[in-house]
């Protein structure tokens, strides 16, 4: 739904950790990053934890930053889970910009809680982090036509 959202605006690609090697990120220079996972307890899964761990390695090596990163998951239930979800990523990606909010979806037996205004959800963070990336430009260009 994001890609989806962001696509017209962006150029999208998504993947999953298992077929994504964080080398590939950083050689590709990405401004942007988004991350996101299923969670069914207080952390995300190993996988993805293994992925953030050689993710930051590699790119405290070769010194890459990206502008902005952001976050998202999905819950099974009403547990609070954002601040280590939040540390996780902060701990792991050098970016300008940590976008908040991270994300927040619920899960229900069939699937994504549409009718719980999942979509709505996602078209939301989706305008405010192209709003943000708008805005974010604009203080550039500002910065450098005062200059």
């Amino acid at each position: 739904m994001l890609q989806d959202l962001l696509e017209d605006y962006l150029d999208v690609d998504v993947g999953r950790v298992k077929k994504i090697d964080p080398a590939y990120l950083v050689e590709e220079r990405v401004d942007f990053l988004i991350i996101g996972d299923i969670i069914s307890k207080e952390i995300s899964n190993l996988e993805i934890q293994n992925w953030l761990l050689k993710y930051g390695e590699i790119t405290n090596i070769n010194n890459f930053i990206v502008k902005a990163m952001s976050g998202f998951y999905i819950a099974p239930s009403d547990i609070k889970i954002e601040p280590l979800w939040v540390e996780s990523l902060q701990e792991n990606i050098n970016a300008e910009t940590i976008y908040p909010p991270i994300l927040r979806l619920k899960l229900n037996k069939a699937g994504l809680a549409l009718e719980n205004r999942a979509l709505d959800i996602v078209k939301e963070y989706s305008n405010d982090f192209l709003e943000f990336l708008i805005n974010n430009k604009k203080r550039i260009i500002k910065k450098f036509i005062d200059v």
